[in-house]
């Protein structure tokens, strides 16, 4: 009999998991639960592993995090950035991307662009540029309707070109375990290349 109410307690777990993505989450809950792990590649940030890199042989279409208000118009910013390194930065879309020194060889215009609508994607250039070291891609998941329960399963999904968006999913060909931190309510997670990513909620359909 223990074990029949272990099994339903599971069931009853699961099906709250699936769901938890479309659950609105505008703030970081007040109690949080101490990190369970640490990763040294993702600039030292403390929080928990959430996956590993992982590319598709063939589409798959995923659901995307949602913003709880929709950006109006896109946002794009330009920046030149060399082997020095550098940041790209969008405060009203809460995502910041680290250039760390010793990824590009020579002085390039990176531009960065988070999609108007409610689905957290954005568009870089130039199309088709790879890195020497990952770049680090952060998101704030305030204003997002990330869960405690959704955020230990968002990835970051690599689209091929915008078309392959729709307004709550997106076509990809790659998805890409990051860190979620509980402490600071963040998501983070590395890119090797360009041209569109954006944040899963970790399930997908093939």
């Amino acid at each position: 009999m223990f074990n029949a109410y272990r099994r339903i307690g599971a069931l009853a777990l699961g099906l709250v998991l699936i769901v938890g993505c479309t659950q609105e989450q505008s703030t970081a809950p007040a109690a949080l639960t101490a990190p369970a792990a640490t990763s040294p590649d993702l600039l030292g940030t403390v929080g928990t592993v959430v996956g590993t890199v992982t590319s598709t042989l063939k589409l798959t279409t995923t659901t995307g995090l949602q913003r709880t208000e929709a950006l109006a118009s896109p946002i794009t910013i330009r920046q030149t950035i060399g082997a020095a390194g550098g940041i790209l930065s969008i405060p009203a879309a809460g995502v910041t991307v680290t250039v760390p020194r010793g990824a590009l060889e020579a002085s390039t215009v990176i531009t960065m662009t988070a999609r108007a609508g409610t689905l957290v994607a954005y568009d870089f250039e130039p199309h088709g540029i790879t890195f020497a070291k990952p770049l680090v891609f952060n998101q704030s998941l305030k204003g997002t309707n990330a869960t405690l329960l959704s955020a230990p399963f968002l990835r970051l999904g690599y689209y091929e070109d915008p078309s392959l968006l729709g307004q709550t999913t997106a076509v990809v060909t790659e998805l890409i375990g990051g860190l979620f931190n509980a402490l600071n309510w963040t998501f983070t997670a590395p890119i090797r290349h360009f041209s569109g990513y954006v944040v899963s909620c970790g399930r997908g359909e093939e």
